[in-house]
């Protein structure tokens, strides 16, 4: 779930690198490092560290003035998250630095390899052996020393499509050698992009990764090497080609979000839940009818849908299957895209993925089994999954800082009922009175977590004090509440490591009833009918269960406000609250709300 972030320009590399590595924490912050290239033979500069981005400028000594670097922010999958393990990673002789996104699968044989012919190996991180793999490669040491030559861009473009030829896995990678003021860059099945500016040019896996000036990207193919030089040169599996990847105009680059008045972004992405909502209501409620919606994003009406996801997403993904089902009476069938089912060819099928990020890659692979039409709704419509898909549903929730996710779930669960609603239109099964009633529920839906926000915030704090010393709960629901009490236990979870059992009440006593003892916390989360929950409840209780309800009325230990008339995708606004109490919970034990331990906002390897 790393971040990599390259400049070659005719200005300092240091301000854009660190710029773009800040903007890409998200994607991993156990550690990050850089390193800085003078370009004229001097010896790389490479700091690494295991704190985050602060404690890497802390390293980094006044002056630098080097034009060619690399940076990177990382998640940990091989080795520790430890300074050591940090990228970028070089060579025997500190020559060759290199910065990678993605996993190998055949490091261990490599780092054999590499051993026996002389290598020195000082970590634990597979990234190493590419490095290593490079100077292998290179025609003679890439370091000036009796009047040798620097390598030429040639050199290392080469080098570096031999070393790769020799990895299984996946792979983006930036490369910068001693000697030549150039970063070489390739990919396999991890995203990199190059923004050009006048002055400067830069790579990243993210379009937020790019400086102010960028005004055109362009997207590396599978098998691409580019070079990043005085000239930049484009190859694909060691041809020349005449001209570079197509472009596209570069988005604005948006300062980074701030917190405002208030304490963690967290905290600011729960207030600004009800204003997300609301802006994705307005911008698809008056396309619901007639089809209309479903003929501006070019998706086929079909009757079945495939709906893929993971984590938050995937319990959004089970509201959108609950809402098909009983308002256009489609069939759909979630996908847990790190699991695919075989695949079945099946040529009335849509494909519907869920990412908030839009570069989830368990998400991209697993929509490698099908060749259906895909619809994706991201919060990023210019992600890898948009470019990958035949029509994307927006979320426009905005940025989100905050690693568990808050306003992207919710509107993900609108945009998903709102699909529902519009298949349903296009298919004939709603009258155009339905289809208004519809749109009027989905309009009211932000004021009424705009009023659980209120609401619940005191009550979850006072809640999360009394229950502190918890180490485990149980979140149970029935109906349309189980994905949301399964995601108020995710950011349980993320947030404030707690271990959390998360089922259908009825589940209870087909064994996790045992679980029950007396003072268990049992956090329900209502739905209407109350009924159903209420028979469970009194199992729970008369076992020692402690009972916390999450819904509407008085009595509720987080009280929400939900509307006269339960809509089809559930009772949403419970979430908030869920939210709420995750959050205080979190602050009392003193951890990270925003940047929780082993996690990364955006999933980038399998």
């Amino acid at each position: 779930m790393c971040g990599i972030v390259a400049f070659r320009g005719l200005e300092p590399a240091l301000p854009a690198l660190l710029d773009g590595l800040a903007k890409m924490e998200y994607r991993g912050y156990d550690s990050v490092g850089i390193a800085l290239n003078p370009g004229d033979g001097r010896t790389l500069a490479v700091h690494r560290t295991s704190g985050r981005i602060p404690a890497l400028t802390a390293l980094i000594p006044p002056g630098e003035r080097s034009t060619t670097g690399v940076g990177h922010t990382r998640w940990a999958t091989h080795g520790a998250p430890t300074a050591v393990n940090a990228h970028p990673h070089v060579d025997c002789s500190g020559s060759v630095a290199v910065v990678h996104n993605g996993t190998l699968d055949n490091v261990s044989e490599l780092q054999a390899e590499l051993v026996a012919a002389g290598h020195v190996l000082t970590t634990e991180v597979d990234t190493e052996v590419i490095a290593h793999l490079v100077e292998q490669f290179l025609p003679h040491p890439p370091f000036l020393a009796g009047g040798v030559a620097a390598p030429s861009a040639d050199d290392v473009a080469r080098a570096v499509e031999q070393a790769t030829a020799r990895l299984r896995g996946s792979w983006a990678l930036g490369v910068t050698v001693r000697g030549l003021d150039a970063v070489v860059l390739t990919r396999h099945r991890s995203p990199l992009l190059v923004g050009e500016a006048e002055r400067f040019a830069m790579a990243s896996s993210d379009l937020l990764g790019f400086a102010v000036g960028t005004h055109t990207v362009r997207e590396l193919d599978d098998g691409d090497v580019v070079v990043l030089g005085s000239e930049q040169a484009w190859y694909h599996r060691g041809q020349a080609l005449a001209t570079p990847r197509a472009g596209r105009p570069a988005a604005p680059v948006e300062p980074l979000a701030d917190m405002g008045d208030a304490e963690d972004f967290t905290a600011r992405e729960i207030d600004d839940q009800p204003a997300a909502a609301a802006r994705l209501v307005d911008s698809l409620s008056e396309r619901l009818a007639g089809g209309l919606l479903l003929r501006e994003l070019g998706v086929p009406a079909r009757t079945r849908l495939r709906l893929v996801a993971c984590g938050s997403s995937s319990y959004a993904a089970h509201v959108t299957a609950a809402v098909l089902g009983s308002v256009a009476r489609i069939p759909a069938h979630v996908v847990v895209a790190s699991e695919p089912p075989p695949p079945v060819e099946d040529p009335d099928v849509l494909t519907v993925a869920f990412s908030q990020s839009g570069e989830t890659a368990d998400v991209l692979t697993a929509l490698e089994h099908w060749t259906d039409p895909v619809l994706a709704v991201t919060n990023n419509p210019r992600s890898t999954l948009a470019r990958r898909a035949d029509s994307v549903l927006d979320l426009a929730c905005g940025p989100e800082r905050g690693v568990a996710a808050t306003k992207s779930f919710t509107n993900q669960v609108l945009a998903g009922a709102a699909l529902a609603v519009a298949l349903a239109a296009a298919l004939g099964r709603l009258s155009t009175e339905d289809v208004a009633g519809f749109e009027a529920q989905l309009r009211a839906a932000p004021e009424h977590m705009a009023a659980t926000h209120r609401l619940a915030a005191p009550p979850a704090d006072r809640l999360a004090r009394d229950l502190a010393d918890e180490p485990a709960f149980i979140y149970v629901s029935r109906g349309a509440g189980v994905p949301y009490a399964l995601e108020g236990a995710l950011k349980l979870k993320e947030l404030a490591y707690r271990w959390v059992e998360a089922l259908p009440a009825g589940e209870l006593k087909h064994g996790p009833l045992a679980l029950i003892q007396e003072g268990t916390p049992v956090i329900a989360v209502q739905a209407r009918p109350h009924d159903r929950l209420a028979v469970n409840a009194r199992e729970m209780t008369t076992r020692g269960a402690r009972l916390i309800t999450v819904g509407p009325g008085e009595d509720a230990d987080l009280p929400v406000k939900a509307p006269a008339v339960e809509p089809p995708w559930g009772p949403l606004e419970s979430v908030v609250a869920l939210q709420h109490f995750a959050r205080g919970l979190t602050r009392l034990l003193g951890y990270d709300v925003d940047r929780p331990r082993n996690l990364a906002k955006s999933v980038t390897v399998e």
